[in-house]
């Protein structure tokens, strides 16, 4: 053997430690896991921090009221009640306070389903635009019809409290600080949408 081939050949490590059975490359294989697994997590938790304060920017201030029971959202809805069944007779009267009376119902109706769509379109979207942890997609008969089947009462649950299932999972409100009210028209509005 030349010189040089002796030389050559205490330059190489040997690709194993036959005493140990280590892989020398096992080291390096770890932290290349760490690396991408740290790499992938923290752009992943700055968006959701970052959507999270768009979020809470664009929300209006919760309400004060006391809101969840169905005596409270009865005594909420009963002059929007009282102003539709009183549309019809208004209609055919002609004095201006009537024209007035009737003009208000369908006013306050948009307010609701207006207040649906502000909510889903800066919350809901998130996960029911496409389809996110199970979340059924907007406008999409087929995901909403069981769901619409369990009633209104359970969607509306669900929706405010949160929900965990072989489904999915949806956190309470959507991740979002609206109120209760609107939360429910959000609700309404994409159970319209399904329909």
């Amino acid at each position: 053997m030349s010189a040089h081939d002796s030389n050559h050949s205490k330059g190489h490590a040997a690709p194993a430690d036959a005493s140990t059975g280590a892989l020398p490359f096992a080291p390096t294989l770890r932290k290349l896991i760490v690396i991408l697994l740290v790499g992938f997590a923290v752009p992943v938790i700055i968006l959701v921090l970052i959507a999270h304060f768009i979020a809470s920017e664009t929300e209006p201030p919760a309400s004060t009221e006391a809101v969840g029971t169905q005596a409270s959202t009865d005594q909420r809805i009963a002059p929007v009640a009282q102003a539709s069944a009183a549309a019809p007779a208004a209609a055919s009267a002609s004095t201006p306070a009537a024209t007035a009376a009737a003009s208000a119902a369908p006013a306050a109706g948009a307010t609701v389903a207006d207040a649906g769509k502000k909510v889903y379109e800066s919350t809901c979207i998130a996960c029911h635009g496409a389809g996110v942890a199970g979340a059924p997609k907007f406008g999409d008969k087929a995901d909403w019809a069981s769901i619409i089947a369990q009633g209104m009462p359970t969607l509306y649950d669900r929706a405010l409290h949160g929900y965990t299932g072989k489904r999915g999972m949806m956190p309470p409100k959507g991740g979002s600080t609206a109120s209760d009210a609107d939360v429910k028209a959000a609700v309404d509005y994409m159970v319209a949408a399904a329909k």
